[in-house]
Protein backbone atom coordinates (compact mmCIF):
# COMPACT_ATOMS: atom_id res chain seq x y z
CA UNK A 1 0.00 0.00 0.00
CA UNK A 2 1.37 3.40 -0.95
CA UNK A 3 0.64 6.11 1.61
CA UNK A 4 0.40 9.58 0.12
CA UNK A 5 -1.70 11.53 2.62
CA UNK A 6 -3.38 11.33 6.02
CA UNK A 7 -6.41 9.59 4.54
CA UNK A 8 -4.18 6.83 3.16
CA UNK A 9 -2.45 6.57 6.53
CA UNK A 10 -5.75 6.24 8.35
CA UNK A 11 -6.94 3.59 5.88
CA UNK A 12 -3.67 1.69 6.35
CA UNK A 13 -3.96 1.74 10.14
CA UNK A 14 -7.64 0.70 10.01
CA UNK A 15 -6.79 -2.20 7.70
CA UNK A 16 -4.09 -3.32 10.13
CA UNK A 17 -6.49 -3.03 13.07
CA UNK A 18 -9.07 -5.12 11.20
CA UNK A 19 -6.51 -7.79 10.28
CA UNK A 20 -7.30 -9.89 13.35
CA UNK A 21 -3.71 -9.70 14.57
CA UNK A 22 -3.68 -8.71 18.25
CA UNK A 23 -0.39 -6.79 18.19
CA UNK A 24 -1.00 -4.91 14.91
CA UNK A 25 0.36 -1.58 16.24
CA UNK A 26 3.95 -2.73 16.36
CA UNK A 27 7.17 -0.90 15.64
CA UNK A 28 6.60 -0.67 11.88
CA UNK A 29 3.14 0.88 12.26
CA UNK A 30 4.42 3.25 14.93
CA UNK A 31 7.16 4.43 12.57
CA UNK A 32 4.73 4.99 9.69
CA UNK A 33 2.28 6.91 11.87
CA UNK A 34 5.08 8.77 13.65
CA UNK A 35 6.67 10.11 10.49
CA UNK A 36 3.39 11.56 9.30
CA UNK A 37 2.63 13.05 12.71
CA UNK A 38 6.11 14.59 12.93
CA UNK A 39 5.62 16.46 9.66
CA UNK A 40 2.14 17.66 10.63
CA UNK A 41 3.26 18.91 14.05
CA UNK A 42 6.36 20.54 12.58
CA UNK A 43 4.25 22.23 9.91
CA UNK A 44 1.87 23.63 12.51
CA UNK A 45 4.33 24.40 15.31
CA UNK A 46 7.63 25.26 13.60
CA UNK A 47 7.57 28.65 15.31
CA UNK A 48 7.46 27.14 18.82
CA UNK A 49 9.12 23.71 18.63
CA UNK A 50 12.51 22.56 17.43
CA UNK A 51 12.73 19.49 15.20
CA UNK A 52 14.11 17.49 18.13
CA UNK A 53 11.19 18.55 20.32
CA UNK A 54 8.72 17.47 17.64
CA UNK A 55 10.33 14.06 17.25
CA UNK A 56 10.58 13.55 21.00
CA UNK A 57 6.92 14.51 21.45
CA UNK A 58 5.81 12.07 18.73
CA UNK A 59 7.94 9.26 20.20
CA UNK A 60 6.35 9.91 23.60
CA UNK A 61 2.91 10.03 21.99
CA UNK A 62 3.42 6.71 20.16
CA UNK A 63 4.67 5.09 23.36
CA UNK A 64 1.66 6.37 25.31
CA UNK A 65 -0.73 5.11 22.63
CA UNK A 66 0.92 1.70 22.65
CA UNK A 67 1.05 1.45 26.45
CA UNK A 68 -2.49 2.71 27.09
CA UNK A 69 -4.37 1.12 24.19
CA UNK A 70 -2.47 -2.04 23.34
CA UNK A 71 -0.03 -3.25 25.95
CA UNK A 72 -2.40 -3.07 28.90
CA UNK A 73 -5.40 -4.63 27.14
Amino acid sequence: MKIQDNSDLLNYLVSKADSGVKNWFNFQEQKVAGISVCYEIAKNHADTMTPDQVVEYVADLNNAIYNKFFKLR
